[in-house]
């Protein structure tokens, strides 16, 4: 039985799938076990067909991952770099973490800038985007810790009493927002 013509960019694999799905049910139990099985006979056929590969989406196969503040090294000198360079980023990356008049909001986090004891690249990392550095800053800074944590504001110079505190203080500072519920955050 013919339910479909082919059209020319179909398998003869993918018409006999569509066919067997497609065709009525048969009037005994007889019939209806061999359409049954002539479907299930038309799938396994069909599972050996290879279609084309598939498309490449522009940002999905590539994860956006931090990337550093450090000025670039040039080709011919690949040590470190100098400390004039060095001290000129964290100069900006400390003015960076403020929010600002325009409403752009930061891409580096105000307490591992500020946080003396991390390594210089850890500390200049640049988020590709706002809330990738939101993510950062829940995960390491908010959800390991108990809600009567107490913590400075390097930046600020400020001391937080309490996690609430430190989420209010980044949000109106530092413009970092969180929109996920308190109950995702641990104990607040």
């Amino acid at each position: 039985m013919e339910a479909l013509q082919r059209t020319g960019y179909m398998t003869p694999q993918h018409m006999t799938l569509i066919d067997a799905v497609l065709t009525m049910p048969g009037a005994t139990v007889e019939q209806e076990y061999k359409r049954r099985i002539s479907a299930i006979n038309a799938v396994i056929a069909f599972c050996d067909v290879q279609e084309g590969y598939p498309t490449r989406q522009p940002n999905a196969s590539k994860r956006r991952r931090a990337t550093n503040a450090l000025p670039p090294t040039s080709a011919r000198r690949q040590g470190s770099p100098r400390v004039d360079d060095v001290e000129t980023a964290f100069r900006q990356a400390m003015a960076s973490v403020c929010v600002n008049p325009e409403g752009k909001r930061s891409t580096i986090c105000f307490l591992c800038v500020a946080n003396s004891e991390l390594p210089a690249m850890e500390r200049l990392r640049v988020y590709s985007t706002p809330g990738s550095l939101t993510r950062h800053f829940i995960d390491r800074h908010i959800k390991r810790f108990p809600k009567d944590v107490r913590v400075r504001c390097n930046v600020c110079n400020e001391d937080l009493l309490h996690k609430s505190a430190l989420m209010n203080h980044a949000e109106q500072v530092h413009g970092i927002v969180s929109r996920r519920p308190l109950s995702a955050l641990g104990p607040i």
